[in-house]
């Protein structure tokens, strides 16, 4: 059970930020680890003395204190391009300090949880209390299980939301649409009495002057030899089943059939998920594929990936389902037409500024992808449509609404 703070810890009660699944990850962070990531610094920008950094040892089933020099490290540039990357996530077992919980701690969890019963590691540490601040990124899971590598992530899933429903003080969510997803499934399970506020604080999406944009000879030499291609529309998007990219090679098997040589490139990046594999060998045999009409790409910079936004034709995100959508979120602050699925939170995500369609319209999506290639005037008039303002939301705007909402940091 927690002990009992004193001092100074009495006035300004510590946050406590599980860190455990950044430290882990020493990639370029995507979806849940960059949001994990950017809470962290945003907190520590605004409270860095009561903020205090924790990693759940698995090999102990303990929580520990992550050492000050390893946590900035975590937090540094270099750990997300780590060449060694197993390797340096296995070295924060050597920086990791006790760690003893306080009745008016703050517990913010925001990682991939639901993997390693994290609310049940946390009522071991605080009882009953509720001092845990988790997210809510989606329920895809629980709505939509057969995008999932396994019904694992369905038990998973709904056992761990039931146990924020019970545990939770507060609950961080990225959009409206995750929000009513979440308050839904504690309805259907009976447990709305006792559940915590849900809280939504949308995410960022920063885009830097292209003008300030300084590229490296390598990202220089990747631009020059996508546009060498011609024009390009661009989708930013893990590859896996529920992203919806066969729908895009559909319609580019017929563009190239009906343009040839003329016909614009699909630039698709992003790293290759589950249950891709099968898709992307098929599409490598496709002719359009074989014309170079069709692209790959994956673990791009982010200062090339502005470029590549920047420089396309438009975007497209033709997903099943999301959570929010903070690809086409990119693209309208950077002043670019973003063709969106009409489900989940993708209009939420592009304010309604957005051509939208049925993940399943073939038919609308080739028709406005047509109309977008040969109609400048239109393709402007939506663009001018565009207060790019609007979306250009700071990762730094992001973490103060959350320290506000979610922790009453003012």
């Amino acid at each position: 059970m927690p002990g009992t703070g004193t001092g100074a810890l009495q006035m300004k009660r510590r946050i406590i930020i599980n860190v455990s699944t950044s430290a882990d990850w020493c990639r370029r962070p995507v979806g849940i680890i960059r949001v994990e990531r950017e809470i962290t610094k945003a907190v520590y920008s605004y409270c860095s003395e009561r903020l205090v950094p924790v990693y759940l040892d698995r090999t102990q089933d303990r929580w520990m204190k992550i050492d000050n020099g390893c946590f900035q490290d975590i937090m540094s540039e270099a750990w997300i391009s780590s060449l060694e990357p197993d390797k340096q996530a296995a070295n924060v077992l050597k920086h990791l300090q006790p760690f003893t919980p306080l009745e008016d701690d703050q517990f913010v969890t925001v990682g991939s949880d639901w993997s390693f019963n994290v609310p049940d590691r946390v009522e071991k540490l605080y009882g009953s209390s509720r001092v845990m601040v988790p997210a809510c990124y989606d329920l895809i899971p629980l709505l939509f299980p057969e995008f999932t590598p396994g019904m694992e992530f369905f038990e998973q899933f709904n056992y761990h939301y039931r146990a924020v429903a019970r545990l939770a003080k507060s609950v961080f969510a990225i959009s409206e649409v995750s929000a009513q997803s979440l308050r839904d499934f504690w309805d259907n399970e009976g447990l709305t009495h006792i559940a915590p506020p849900v809280k939504v604080v949308p995410l960022a999406a920063p885009a830097p002057a292209i003008s300030q944009i300084d590229l490296n000879d390598k990202d220089l030499e990747v631009l020059n030899e996508i546009e060498r291609g011609g024009p390009y529309v661009i989708y930013v998007s893990t590859i896996e089943p529920r992203k919806n990219h066969q729908l895009l090679l559909d319609i580019w098997r017929e563009l190239f059939a009906e343009r040839g040589e003329n016909c614009p490139t699909l630039l698709m990046v992003g790293m290759r998920g589950w249950g891709s594999e099968d898709m992307i060998r098929s599409a490598q045999r496709m002719q359009a594929s074989k014309a170079g009409k069709i692209a790959w790409r994956e673990g791009l910079s982010d200062a090339l990936l502005t470029k590549l936004y920047s420089r396309s034709a438009f975007a497209v995100f033709p997903s099943y389902f999301e959570g929010w959508g903070l690809a086409a979120t990119e693209a309208a602050a950077l002043g670019k037409i973003c063709v969106i699925s009409s489900t989940g939170a993708l209009v939420e995500a592009t304010q309604g500024k957005m051509p939208s369609y049925h993940p399943l319209d073939f038919v609308g999506w080739k028709q406005e992808i047509i109309r977008l290639l040969d109609d400048a005037d239109y393709r402007r008039s939506l663009e001018a449509k565009l207060n790019t303002k609007l979306f250009r939301r700071t990762w730094q705007d992001f973490g103060k609404e959350f320290s506000s909402k979610l922790l009453d940091v003012q």
